[in-house]
């Protein structure tokens, strides 16, 4: 199976997965939680980044910087107006990438042809399989899986990854799996 497969089946995830992202940041936003319209926004601009939408990534790169001034780190407030203005262009720019992949025939067969993923029966080749596509679905399993990871990794370097992932850092959450001398590590 050549790139052009593997860049279509990232496609047609992508289509998948955020077909409901712009709503689910405007609830976040509308709610009054910040934070994780800030983590949505930013699995949204790696997931942008990674199939190329660089205007979708620029304007979710907007939003995230935006919110991130008003964190809970900062002393200013983000500016309700500013917010409301780049959430509108984001929100624009996610709905035209999903026309366009909605027009693409190739798709299709891209999500037909793809292999069923083989579940692993670890919780860490499982987790290593779900941060490595960044899937969101690490973030429940790690939650899931407390215990068990726990005692695979030991309770400080367990928060360490947690962390990581609670905060969509999959980056970050890959490393430390990966890291030389934790429990599980395969090379």
């Amino acid at each position: 199976m050549g790139n052009r497969q593997v860049y279509l089946r990232a496609l047609a995830r992508f289509r998948h997965d955020y077909r409901s992202a712009g709503a689910a940041i405007g609830t976040a936003l509308e709610t009054g939680n910040p934070i994780l319209a800030q983590r949505l926004v930013h699995t949204l601009k790696g997931a942008a980044g990674m199939i190329e939408a660089r205007s979708l990534h620029v304007a979710a790169l907007a939003l995230e910087t935006a919110l991130r001034t008003g964190g809970p780190a900062s002393t200013s407030a983000a500016d309700p107006a500013q917010v409301d203005a780049l959430f509108v262009r984001l929100d624009a720019e996610l709905a035209h990438v999903l026309r366009e992949l909605d027009g693409m025939a190739d798709l299709s067969e891209a999500v037909v042809a793809a292999p069923r993923p083989v579940r692993p029966n670890n919780v860490l080749e499982r987790l290593r399989a779900l941060l490595d596509i960044g899937d969101g679905e690490a973030v429940d399993l790690a939650e899931q899986a407390q215990d068990e990871l726990i005692g695979q990794l030991g309770e400080n370097d367990y928060r360490s990854f947690s962390a990581a992932v609670a905060e969509f850092d999959f980056e970050r959450a890959l490393a430390l799996l990966d890291r030389p001398g934790w429990a599980g590590t395969t090379g």
